[in-house]
């Protein structure tokens, strides 16, 4: 059924907006209440929404400017000279960078989301193509990531882009560039796609916070310097002074100048009493939105099964992916994948899947087993704007000018398998939703779970699997419907 603002008893009241006077907004920026400078990997950002404001959480953006440091420097003890080894930048699409977001309306949780940077990387493959809607994340599809590292010459205005090589100079290697987030998934998201209304009023709500915790260095390409260029650069460099300064390295990145910018709307007074006016008198403001949650275990190399039990309001999807678990053995940003164009870290492949199936209580979704061309379909089939088109875009993996790393539909399957395996089950209802249509309302129609567990698994079978290394971990990310629920009092909780 189509819903907006969650059935709210409150909807005509929100319409009435158009009808007041003097109605005006403004853009505000806010700076973490967490107090710090600049933040670090595994760090927290914390931001408290103004109090006695109205607000669109769909109009938040984080504002924050990325630099690499502690750039690993080889030094000759014979004559002192010395080079750089090592080169880092941002992950391809710099939301990466996030790992969770925990929203909290007055000390409560009402959303946690773990593995975001994941969310963000698997679920932008099905967008138009690209890597990310938001060009100020810095997901250009159409550029190399370390291009997108460009300097502005302060006097001349001339724009140098990055480059791959790793200069002598250890300052020449630092990558520095502001970068804004205004593209989220969730609570946070867009009105219609991820919620039914981002609308909120914090007279209503209390104190909202919002915390990113950032993802480890992992997350960011490298590139490092071989040690024969490095000899080029320094004669007197031996093989053990290079692998010392290559095997102590430390290279990280840092967050600085953070802050974050939204818009705030200004409204009569006459507004804020018809809004206690409603809420005292029983009503509920209600905003569905989406979820994400993962469910994870480690891999067996032949065949094995998942098993999870899912509580929700409805399941409206289900989507299988594999990690390998050396990702999670460092700290240190991993070696530069030209053709993905990101770091390895978000790499998920499996190039020995045979066959797939979900099961769902005692139904097996689909009812026979997908092989490798079903799965990679189904993935083609699943999710909109994808469905009944070609493909998503055409070019596939290659980074050649004009392409961009995502799959299409009439792409090559080993490609598939190579960089982006991902077993999908759609239950939600797409027939027919298109931009024009939808307006800005949002279908609650996954199968719905009656609010009961229910017993869901994935079952996947590899081929030639003896023969092959295998140290992976199965990941499948539950797709469910959640109701945030305001009422009198700045009472507020949410049901799953």
């Amino acid at each position: 059924m189509p819903f907006t603002d969650g059935s709210s008893q409150l909807e005509p009241l929100l319409f009435a907006m158009k009808q007041y006077k003097n109605l005006t907004k403004s853009t505000i920026e806010i700076t973490p209440s967490s107090g710090q400078g600049n933040y670090s990997p595994n760090q927290k950002v914390i931001f408290t929404l103004p109090y006695a404001s109205t607000i669109s959480l769909e109009d938040l953006a984080l504002h924050f400017t990325f630099t690499s440091k502690n750039l690993p420097v080889a030094t000759a003890a014979s004559g002192g000279d010395s080079t750089c080894i090592e080169k880092i930048t941002a992950p391809r699409d710099v939301a990466s960078l996030i790992s969770e977001i925990d929203i909290k309306i007055n000390g409560q949780t009402v959303q946690h989301l773990t593995r975001y940077n994941d969310i963000v990387n698997i679920f932008e493959q099905f967008q138009n193509g690209s890597v990310s809607a938001s060009a100020l994340a810095g997901a250009n599809k159409y550029k190399d990531v370390w291009k997108q590292m460009y300097t502005i010459d302060d006097a001349s205005g001339a724009i140098t882009p990055g480059t791959i090589d790793v200069n002598k100079d250890a300052t020449k290697n630092v990558v520095s560039k502001k970068f804004i987030v205004n593209k989220w998934y969730g609570l946070l998201g867009a009105r219609g796609k991820e919620t039914s209304s981002n609308f909120i009023d914090t007279n209503m709500l209390g104190e909202v916070t919002i915390a990113f915790t950032l993802a480890r260095a992992s997350v960011c390409p490298s590139v490092i310097k071989p040690e024969s260029k490095a000899q080029s650069d320094v004669s007197a460099l031996s093989s053990g002074e290079y692998l010392a300064a290559k095997n102590a390295r430390n290279s990280s990145y840092e967050l600085s100048d953070v802050k974050m910018s939204m818009v705030r709307y200004n409204l009569p007074n006459s507004y804020g009493e018809a809004l206690a006016s409603n809420l005292s008198g029983g009503a509920k403001y209600q905003i569905a939105f989406n979820h994400y949650e993962f469910h994870t275990q480690k891999a067996g190399k032949e065949s094995d099964t998942l098993r999870w039990n899912e509580n929700s309001r409805d399941i409206k999807g289900l989507l299988a992916v594999f990690t390998d678990n050396e990702r999670e053995n460092t700290n240190l940003p991993m070696p530069y994948d030209a053709a993905m164009n990101t770091s390895p870290y978000f790499k998920y492949e499996n190039t020995i899947h045979d066959y797939s199936q979900f099961q769902i209580g005692s139904v097996k979704m689909p009812q026979n087993v997908l092989d490798t061309e079903s799965v990679y379909l189904e993935n083609c089939r699943g999710l909109y704007p994808n469905r009944g088109h070609d493909g998503i875009i055409s070019g596939g993996f290659n980074n050649t000018a004009g392409t961009t790393f995502t799959y299409n539909c009439n792409g090559d399957i080993v490609e598939f398998l190579q960089y982006y395996f991902m077993a999908y089950l759609s239950l939600e209802m797409t027939e027919g939703i298109t931009p024009e249509t939808k307006m800005g309302k949002k279908l609650l129609s996954g199968l719905s779970s009656e609010q009961l567990p229910i017993s869901c698994s994935y079952t996947y079978k590899n081929k030639g699997a003896n023969s092959k290394s295998w140290d992976k971990s199965v990941h499948v990310i539950s797709l469910t419907t959640r109701m945030l629920v305001i009422q009198n009092g700045q009472n507020v909780h949410i049901e799953i």
